[in-house]
């Protein structure tokens, strides 16, 4: 055998290396769907950020802004809005991979008012009253998706008594915005969110957090004539299991604060609690 011949092979044995373990570190695959055998994310709601960005607004809406459009608010006219910030870190063993949103069906909703894809429902948005927040976590099962089983039992029977008001979050694009983990990769590698014409590649590295800003559009629950009292406000990240994650339990992140109603000239007050 000679030693070109010894050399070719073993830059084929080298590159069949290459390859796998390429394949092994692509985690999710292609719309996040589960490759057996990769490991999964792992997605958790940042609470420190989550209690340190917010606010209290008055804003008013047209007919024709897309807050009403996409139901963010009940209609046109001035609201109260419960403005905060939304982040979500990768915990896991493995990257977030979704790709070009266009091709993926089962998990985006093209038509919204902002051209864009839609995720189905990426997160939920709750503002619990004291006592309606200590019955849900008492009895919900958070192995499960919120929208089925006792979990559905429980927000619907919420929502017919008055103990939570639900937001309508309006999430279009998992990407790395911050990094979360200071030992993690500093380079982002999922940063194309796409529009409903152009594609995009999705996903969120493990170490890094998608962040949702209190500032932008729909980024709130309308607490019009909200009374004085204890509330408690709770952000559930995937909450219908539509992704893969290694852990569904640890998704949900709460902050709980007295709200004090504005008077005369004093603004409406968060206090933490």
């Amino acid at each position: 055998m000679t030693l070109p011949h010894r050399i070719r092979q073993f830059i084929a044995v080298i590159s069949a290396m290459v390859l796998l373990s390429s394949a092994s570190s692509s985690q999710t695959g292609q719309c996040a769907t589960v490759i057996p055998g990769n490991p999964l994310p792992d997605l958790i709601v940042n609470q420190a950020r989550l209690k340190s960005d917010i606010h209290v607004t008055v804003e008013k809406f047209a007919s024709t802004d897309c807050a009403v459009v996409e139901g963010c608010v009940t209609s046109k006219g001035t609201h109260q809005l419960l403005r905060f910030t939304s982040s979500v870190p990768n915990v896991g063993g493995g990257d977030l991979v979704i790709g070009d949103p266009l091709q993926c069906a089962s998990l985006f909703e093209g038509g919204n008012c902002y051209n864009n894809e839609k995720f189905k429902d990426s997160a939920d948005y709750r503002l619990w009253t004291d006592a309606g927040y200590q019955t849900w976590v008492t009895n919900r099962d958070l192995s499960q998706p919120a929208n089925s089983g006792i979990n559905a039992t429980l927000l619907t029977a919420a929502q017919q008594s008055g103990n939570v008001i639900v937001g309508r979050k309006q999430e279009y694009c998992f990407n790395d915005d911050d990094q979360y983990d200071p030992n993690a990769s500093p380079t982002p590698k999922y940063t194309l969110c796409g529009t409903d014409t152009t594609p995009g590649n999705q996903g969120l590295q493990v170490g890094w957090e998608d962040t949702y800003s209190w500032q932008i559009p729909c980024q709130y629950i309308q607490i019009d004539k909200l009374a004085k009292g204890i509330y408690v406000l709770e952000v559930q990240v995937n909450p219908d299991q539509l992704l893969p994650e290694s852990d569904y339990t640890n998704n949900a992140s709460a902050v709980r604060f007295q709200f004090v109603p504005a008077h005369g000239q004093t603004p409406p007050q968060i206090i933490f609690l």
